[in-house]
Parts: C-alpha cells; structure tokens; sequence
C-alpha cells in the first residue's frame, strides 16, 4: 500500500461535475471530516479527459494527504483512468474510493482502479477513520470497513461502523460546492419538452433519508431504511432558501414519501413556512394509492410541483418479476389522480428485464400512449435494464452464465451508452428487440406528445433548446477567454439578454401548457 509522504496535507475529495443533483454522498463526508478538524477541499473532476492530465497535476499540487473517489458504478471507468494519469505522474498520496462502485464488488472494484483503499458501505465514519490512520502512521489494517490492496496482495478488514441516527449527519459546508454548480437546476432541463421545471428555479437540495424498505430486483440501495426528522429537514430548508435566495425545494431521498404518515408530516412542516415555495417530491405507485384526495389537495396547496415515480413496466407479470409491488391499475389510477390536482410526474420505463418479452414491452408502450393522451403533461424516460452490482439481476446473470465474473461485466458495460445499449440480455428478446423497443418507446412518446401539446408549444421548446445550443458556442468561443475589461462588461449584458430570452420563452411555453410560471 502507498503511504502518503503529506502528512499534514488536506484531504482531496473528487466529485463529478455537479450535473442536476447535489452530490450528498460528497458532501456529508466533506462535513463530516471537516467536523473533526481536518482540511478538506472538493475539486470537481472535468468533463473533458483530454484535461484529465492538467487536473492530475492540479491535484498533486495540493499535496494532499488521501484523495478520495466515490459516486454510482459508471464512474468507475473515469476514476481507473485519472488514477493511471496520476500513478504516471508520480503521484505520492495514497486513493481511496467508495460508494456504489465499491460497495457490491469492493476487491473487484479496487483491483481494476488500481487504488490503495476500498471504503465498503456508508462512509463517514470509515474514511474518517482512514484519515486518522494515515495521519498517525499507523496502519489502515486496523480499520473496519476498508479493502487495502499491497501490490498483489487484496485484505478485507470487515464491516465498518456507520451513522444509525441521521439527526447525527454534520452540517453540509456549502461552501465547498460553489452554488453556479447546483443551485440554478431549471437551467438543465432548457432543451427538454417539459413544463416541470423553471428556466429561472433556484433549487435546494435537501436530504431527507437513507436505504429503501423495498427491493426491486434492479436496484442496488439496500441499506436499511433510515430517516432525519422533518422538523430537522424544514429548518435546515429555511436556512438555505433565505441563503441562496431559492425558490424551490427538492427532496432527494430514494424515496421521500416512504408512507401516507411521512407526507401528512412533510406537508405540515412546509406549510408552516412564512413564504410560498414549490417542491419536489418522489414517492411509489402503492404508497399513492393510500394517500387520500385531500393529503394530495394539500400537498398542491403547499407548492408541491413535481412528483417523481417508477412506472418500469406496463406488463403486471414483469411488475411482478421486478418485486415492484405495485399494479397497473394502481398506475393508471395514480397518474389520474396527480393530474386532477395539478401536479406534473415523472417516470421511467425500462425494458429487457428478466424473461421480458415483445408482447410484455407492447404492453408499456400501450400503457405509456394511454396515460399520456389523458395528461399531456407527464414527463416520461426510458432505460434499458442493467443488472449493476449489488442488484438481484446481477445475482442472476452470474447464476445463469450470462456473466463469467465481475470482469466480464465491467468489459461488456458502456458507460457512454448506458441507458440505450444492452450490456446483459437476461430478456427473451434479441438484443436488437429490446433496443429498437426502448427507442420505439422514445420515439413514439415524442411524436405523441408534441401532436397533443400542439405545434405552438413545439415551437417555442425548440427556440429554447436553439437558443440554448447558440449559448452555449458564444461562451465558449468569446467569453471563455480573458474575463476582464470590455470583455467582461460585454459578457454582462449578453448574460442578461440570454437570461431575459430564456425567461420570456420560459412564460410563453408555460401559458401555452396552461400553467403559471
């Protein structure tokens, strides 16, 4: 194992661009060691890899002490190769990585990274840990919780400690994630036809819960279900929409409204707020069925604008399969009743799930064309199923010698193509079905909903999205250069007109939708 020669350098932790979502996982770590006296700094890696070699150099330069990876599985593939651009540039610090790319698959995952450390489950209290080993030089071994390779040699030290009480999780220092790179979330989401989200929403993030009591077969989040207090959640919201001036809230939990208690309870606290806010929320189809008409009412009264669910299938014998616990019925009647109350979902379809058939991918196609004619305004996805690690489809691919191992697995993954590529067929389609009925499904939800939104809307969407594409190639030829003087005045205004078109499209397109901005 290398031992790092900065002994008194901070701790460097990388993140993925902020894209959509603030990264907790990052951030609870951040506080957390930062709680303990430890200098922290988060860099955020590049999306770009010809810039992989400047940012390795950037990260040396901070002589740290451990530089730590972690997010989902697809990003084990940028992390295997800045950690060779690092190891090339003589890197004397050691690396750590966790998450969903080490948790399922930790020996794995640390053997084709090349990395020094695995962090096996939550990881604030591990890394901590890790930290404190490394400062002390004394040995990582000690520590609960860690993969530690030694040139060939892989140990696992077995299970770590974790947070039980969520009223513990530190303080998130935001100031470590610059606000430009999560706040303006509306800004994402210009050159999609939808009427969910505002060009000008300044979003805030909160987190409200860890694991889920459910087990889809999909899925990979199987820690035990674990919840802050709403009252926790809803003071911290009110600190941080007066902060950064938000206008909205977006709960990013696996699942928010995890019973009909937890959304009378989230409803309340948020109504007591002395300001209107909207909100995002997700929840399941079952979980909707027993909140009644008037808890809905309310949660429309109270600002709640979006509503994010998984549909995944249309066919009930693949619902079953999935361990969704849910009906189509049940589908069908909840989007209904989302509708009469004004507020906009959210959901997902997959197809090639296990033993899913043409017949069965009809029938989500069937079902998607028959919500959607009767709410033009839900907003639809579609995946194709991949059995990551840790998911009961990746148990079954091995099982069945669909996959050799782990290896076979990470070869056969496209990260670039993952929601529109086959990397595991464990359906009873060719991989050419369930690819052509993935993009028949897109296709056909696109043609059908700007024939009911009508060619007004169309219109102006597709003015968004140009004016979107014109800004972003001004940017980067004009502005992104030296930004001072005449430049820098220039830039101002033109950030203000571009905002100003962005807007007034943004009212036009939500009046034409029958919407309030």
């Amino acid at each position: 194992m290398l031992h790092s020669k900065n002994k008194t350098g901070p701790i460097v932790l990388v993140s993925k661009d902020i894209q959509y979502t603030f990264p907790f996982g990052y951030a609870y770590i951040a506080g957390y060691l930062k709680q303990q006296g430890e200098d922290v700094r988060v860099l955020f890696r590049p999306e770009n890899p010809a810039l992989y070699k400047r940012f390795a150099q950037e990260i040396i330069d901070l002589k740290p002490l451990v530089v730590g990876f972690g997010t989902i599985y697809p990003d084990l593939y940028e992390v295997e190769r800045l950690i060779k651009i690092l190891d090339k540039e003589g890197r004397d610090f050691p690396v750590a990585i966790g998450g969903q790319m080490v948790t399922p698959t930790p020996e794995f995952a640390v053997e084709v990274t090349g990395v020094d450390y695995g962090i096996i489950g939550e990881g604030e209290i591990i890394f901590h840990e890790l930290v404190t080993a490394l400062r002390n030089n004394e040995s990582p071994l000690s520590v609960k919780g860690l993969v530690v390779r030694d040139g060939q040699e892989i140990t696992t030290t077995g299970a770590g400690d974790y947070i039980h009480n969520l009223s513990e999780l530190p303080s998130i220092p935001y100031e470590l994630f610059p606000a430009e790179k999560w706040l303006n979330v509306g800004r994402f989401y210009t050159d999609l036809a939808q009427p969910h989200w505002r060009y000008n929403d300044r979003v805030i993030p909160i987190h409200g819960g860890r694991g889920c009591p459910f087990i889809c077969n999909f899925c990979y989040h199987h820690s035990k279900p674990r919840y802050r207090a709403i009252e926790d959640m809803i003071t911290e919201a009110d600190m941080l929409i007066k902060k950064f001036n938000g206008n909205m809230l977006y709960f990013g939990d696996d699942l928010v409204l995890s019973s009909p208690k937890r959304a009378q309870d989230l409803i309340q606290a948020i109504a007591k707020l002395n300001y209107k806010i909207d909100y995002s929320v997700s929840c399941r189809f079952d979980i909707l069925n027993r909140i009644d008409d008037e808890t809905l009412k309310e949660m429309k009264r109270t600002g709640c604008r979006i509503m994010g669910l998984g549909i995944e299938s249309g066919s009930q014998r693949i619902l079953d399969i999935m361990n969704k616990k849910i009906t189509v019925d049940e589908i069908i009647s909840g989007l209904r009743r989302l509708k009469d109350v004004g507020i906009l979902p959210t959901v997902s379809i997959m197809v090639g799930q296990y033993t899913e058939t043409m017949e069965d991918a009809q029938q989500s196609m069937d079902l998607m064309l028959k919500t959607l004619r009767d709410n033009k305004n839900i907003q639809y996805a579609f995946t194709i199923a991949t059995p990551f690690p840790g998911s009961e489809l990746y148990d079954i691919a091995l099982q069945k010698g669909l996959l050799k191992d782990h290896y076979d697995f990470y070869k056969r993954f496209d990260s670039v193509k993952q929601m529109s590529q086959v990397s595991v067929n464990l359906s009873d389609m060719s991989n050419e079905e369930v690819e052509f009925m993935r993009k028949k499904l897109e296709s056909t939800y696109i043609q059908e909903r700007n024939k009911i939104i009508g060619s007004k809307v169309v219109k102006v969407e597709n003015l968004r999205k140009t004016a979107k594409i014109a800004d972003s190639k001004i940017r980067t030829r004009i502005f992104n250069r030296a930004d001072k003087g005449f430049v820098k005045l220039l830039k101002e205004t033109y950030v203000k007109l571009y905002d100003s078109i962005q807007i007034n499209l943004d009212k036009l397109r939500l009046k034409l939708f029958g919407l309030d901005y």
